[in-house]
């Protein structure tokens, strides 16, 4: 913020409840939506989610013995 300043615009997804917080703050006019325009955003969690799925299937019960059976 000190280099460069305020940003000219904000991308948030299409959730209403991004334009209602913008509005109340103020920057409805700064926010820019669209289909494609949060990639960058949202590809800098894929390694997070990758995480989080396989986390998932090993809170399963039948996945960590499906595994304990392939590799025994």
């Amino acid at each position: 913020m000190k280099r460069f300043g305020p940003p000219h615009v904000i991308v948030t997804d299409l959730l209403r409840s991004y334009g209602a917080a913008m509005k109340v703050i103020g920057n409805a006019d700064r926010q820019e939506t669209g289909r494609w325009l949060n990639n960058r955003a949202e590809n800098s969690h894929l390694p997070f989610r990758r995480r989080e799925r396989a986390m998932s299937r090993l809170r399963k019960m039948q996945t960590p013995q499906k595994f304990v059976a392939v590799h025994s």
